[in-house]
């Protein structure tokens, strides 16, 4: 079969491999589409923490169908459309028995850690796939994944009704985290240097929205809040100059959900941490929020349809992610077809 591997930083190519075989547990599916993440830019970049190269197959945010299966499934038949969870588990340790899986002491991410989702076949656990309605496409449902990552930041920072809360970066998940908490009843507040970004927030829903280039950022938080500053942030950008200054952008007893991944060691002010008794919860990847996620898509309460910038073939994804480092602000979610 055919697999866009990467060897390397910057050396995509497709290759042909091996078709994988079915085993216990699992049940093989042909791939349709996949979503181009952040990480795998990051990757193709060289600049991916976690990356483990070379890997044959990147890409996490996978939609197939269902050809073969293992085992006798109530949920799942040959045929399915369904949406994959790219972060495979032991299912045996502490974290997994407790649900939360997804901080599994042994966690292996498709495309970052092992062969990922950009391939014609896979071979992936019965546990973590999710069949889809008919009415939603495999390009829409290309976004179950990314907007998984926002539901869950959502949840780590314990986003209420009523609440304000402030996220940092507007790309694709910022704006997932977004949705999330319009979705939970709270009011997202966008925070980013890209105003193009900002604008297409504006367009999509977004109430508030605010370029860190033309003002204090504070200052426009009190303004939205009449003096309070937000309940709750989510920070999407692992840049370390936002994390440095967190404690000053959530009120007396906020809660903070670091999602953006930084690429190194960052300052966190931990006596002003302690002082406010601020919460900082890490977001890691998702869990259980998968059927949440194609619930929204497919109810159409969260317009994944605006965020697609291009759909492209296979050929093309070496192309498209130089072009994507080049001019971040042109791309939001860029979809491969298999």
């Amino acid at each position: 079969m055919k697999a866009l591997t990467i060897q390397e930083p910057g050396k995509l190519m497709i290759e042909d491999i091996a078709k994988p075989v079915l085993t216990q547990g699992h049940a093989l599916i042909k791939m349709e589409t996949c979503g181009i993440c952040g990480s795998d830019v990051t990757a193709y970049h060289g600049k991916n923490p976690t990356m483990k190269y070379p890997i044959q197959g990147i890409g996490h945010e996978g939609i197939g169908t269902i050809i073969e299966i293992a085992e006798n499934e109530k949920h799942l038949k040959v045929g399915d459309r369904v949406a994959l969870e790219p972060y495979v588990p032991d299912f045996t340790c502490h974290m997994c028995k407790v649900g939360r899986y997804n901080n599994c002491v042994d966690l292996h991410v498709r495309g970052v850690h092992i062969d990922g989702m950009m391939v014609e076949y896979i071979s992936h656990p019965l546990q973590l796939i999710h069949k889809l309605p008919d009415e939603l496409d495999s390009v829409k449902a290309a976004c179950v994944e990314p907007l998984t990552i926002g539901l869950h930041g959502a949840t780590r920072a314990r986003v209420a009704k009523g609440e304000k809360v402030v996220i940092f970066g507007a790309g694709t998940i910022g704006l997932m985290a977004a949705f999330a908490c319009l979705n939970y009843g709270a009011t997202p507040i966008i925070v980013d240097v890209l105003q193009a970004r900002l604008d297409f927030a504006k367009e999509v829903g977004i109430p508030y929205t605010f370029n860190s280039l033309e003002g204090d950022v504070v200052d426009f938080l009190k303004e939205v809040t009449e003096g309070k500053l937000p309940d709750a942030m989510i920070e999407c950008t692992g840049a370390p100059v936002i994390i440095a200054e967190m404690h000053n952008y959530v009120c007396y007893g906020g809660r903070i959900a670091l999602v953006g991944w930084p690429k190194g060691p960052v300052t966190i002010n931990t006596i002003r941490c302690m002082q406010k008794e601020i919460d900082i919860c890490p977001s890691r990847n998702s869990a259980n929020k998968f059927p949440e996620s194609i619930h929204l898509i497919t109810s159409g309460k969260v317009p994944v349809e605006k965020m697609i910038t291009k759909i492209i073939e296979l050929a093309d994804t070496d192309k498209v992610i130089k072009d994507m480092i080049e001019n971040p602000s042109d791309y939001l979610k860029v979809v491969v077809k298999i």
